[in-house]
């Protein structure tokens, strides 16, 4: 345990599904007393919306508590990568699945006190386009979250409407080639290829076992469907239990599409664009954050 140094602030989003929460308000206003910490607040769910904001305003804070959801953190990772910066986090999002790997306390003093007391590790990350994150998906759940996003990111039935509505897409597999650290690897349909330095997504669900923020690789799978397989894989990320498809460890995983269509990616569950060619990477102690180590 070690105690925070140097001037603090908290960024709360309250663009973010639960961020008007009892908990999450108490939880800020007790870390901001523990922490002694300025308070900044927006409200947004466009990240670069909320970089701008976060980059206006880091000046010289050496802890930065964001609170908000995955999104909101995965922007902060980029805000604060290269700077002398320990970063926490108040989950108050949808998904928060950077919480199941933090092991936060859901009590709000306990919250407090290990944000103002608790170990900070540097991570590793995954970048895709220039983007830093815990977690990206290429494929069918890309196409869930800018579905969830374009319709108002309304919480539980926000997103079951998004994958019934996208459950016919399971059926149009992407056609694809998958090359690890520069060597084909796989080729043939895919319904989701997730790398990642966590083995959580949102809610808790384990689609990527054995991921790690410190082992110096990212961990990747290949999800290759069709729609019965994927929905068994489904059943295995909520009960916890070793998805069929094998990890993969790595520092690069590029995926090119062979049948001329554009697939979608997600990083930290936020919608990143189509693209024939992706690009995952490892970048190594690209942040400090605090946890539950």
């Amino acid at each position: 345990m070690s105690e925070r140094k140097g001037p603090a602030a908290i960024f709360v989003n309250e663009g973010a599904a639960s961020a008007h929460h009892s908990r999450v308000q108490s939880a800020v206003a007790l870390a901001r007393r523990a922490l002694d910490a300025d308070l900044h607040v927006t409200a947004t769910r466009v990240p670069e919306e909320l970089r701008a904001f976060l980059d206006e305003r880091l000046g010289e804070y050496q802890t930065v508590v964001i609170a908000g959801g995955d999104g909101s953190l995965g922007v902060a990772f980029n805000a604060v990568a290269g700077r002398d910066v320990t970063l926490g986090y108040i989950p108050a999002g949808f998904g928060n699945a950077t919480a199941h790997l933090l092991r936060l306390p859901r009590h709000p003093a306990a919250l407090a006190g290990l944000l103002a007391s608790g170990e900070a590790r540097s991570i590793d990350l995954v970048a895709v386009d220039g983007r830093l994150a815990l977690f990206a998906g290429a494929g069918w759940d890309a196409l869930v979250a800018r579905r969830y996003a374009e319709a108002g990111a309304r919480r539980l039935r926000g997103w079951a409407s998004a994958i019934l509505s996208s459950l016919p897409d399971l059926t149009h597999r992407h056609i694809v080639r998958v090359d690890v650290d520069g060597a084909p690897t796989y080729e043939g349909p895919l319904t989701l290829l997730v790398a990642s330095t966590t083995p959580y997504y949102g809610r808790g669900l384990l689609v990527n076992p054995g991921a790690r923020p410190d082992r110096g690789q990212l961990t990747a799978r290949i999800y290759p469907g069709p729609l019965a397989r994927h929905a068994v894989e489904s059943v295995r990320w909520l009960a916890h239990r070793a998805p069929s498809a094998p990890g993969i460890q790595a520092t690069s995983v590029t995926l090119t599409s062979l049948d001329g269509r554009l697939v979608p990616v997600q990083a930290d569950g936020d919608a990143v664009g189509e693209a024939s060619l992706w690009r995952f990477e490892l970048g190594v102690a690209a942040v400090r954050l605090i946890g539950r180590w």
